[in-house]
């Protein structure tokens, strides 16, 4: 499946040039909420809880990528004011630590028996845990890939196959510093430059050279 990571031009003329993506920490996340699906109203459960939470920041990292490139929000979020860039890979959507992220409402119940599991238990029963957010995150359309913290990047790979570059529409690099970027990879990416629908609040591709 494709998936779209949303960067700054800086960033993301990086991540081309260099063939990798920075994994994301779970303590650098921007929402306080993140990896705590959970009622904790309980102080012993919000206790334990909060400290499994910690160990799983010491043993993974994740990559974020949304499913669509379309939504004018998450380019002004995540990609400098549509200045930026936005990466889109075919990612395998069946391997075990790629998954859509959930939203909900409100905080679903403890797990009663989550205290007595140790922390391997705990991690089986994880997808939850690490894919699950509240409803406002929606038009994110997140996709998360789970990984270890053995080291700081991931190289683009089989499992993280570049396939397009989009360049954001206020974004005034032109095509052949993409070209540049991409290096050998220019004859098999497809690069396309963004603007604004005329008849829906929705980004879509220029047909215009650039």
């Amino acid at each position: 499946m494709l998936a779209y990571k949303f960067l700054s031009l800086q960033y993301g003329l990086k991540s081309l040039y260099e063939r990798r993506l920075r994994r994301t920490r779970i303590n650098e996340l921007n929402d306080p909420f993140e990896l705590r699906p959970y009622d904790l109203s309980n102080p012993d459960d919000r206790l334990a809880f909060l400290r499994y939470r910690d160990e799983m920041s010491q043993r993974f990292g994740m990559m974020c990528f949304s499913a669509d490139w379309c939504n004018p929000v998450i380019w002004a979020h995540y990609s400098d004011k549509h200045r930026g860039l936005c990466l889109g890979f075919n990612i395998h959507e069946g391997e075990a630590r790629t998954q859509k992220v959930e939203y909900i409402t409100a905080p679903l119940p403890f797990p009663q028996d989550f205290l007595s599991l140790d922390l391997e238990q705990k991690l089986r029963i994880s997808g939850q845990v690490l894919c699950t957010k509240y409803r406002h995150w929606e038009y994110e359309k997140e996709i998360r890939t789970w990984t270890d913290l053995e080291e700081e990047f991931f190289d683009f790979c089989d499992m993280l196959q570049l396939a397009e570059v989009i360049v954001g529409a206020e974004c005034k690099l032109p095509v052949g510093e993409v070209t540049r970027a991409l290096g050998s990879l220019a004859d098999r990416v497809v690069v396309k430059k963004a603007r604004a629908a005329h008849d829906s609040f929705r980004i879509v591709q220029d047909g215009a050279e650039f």
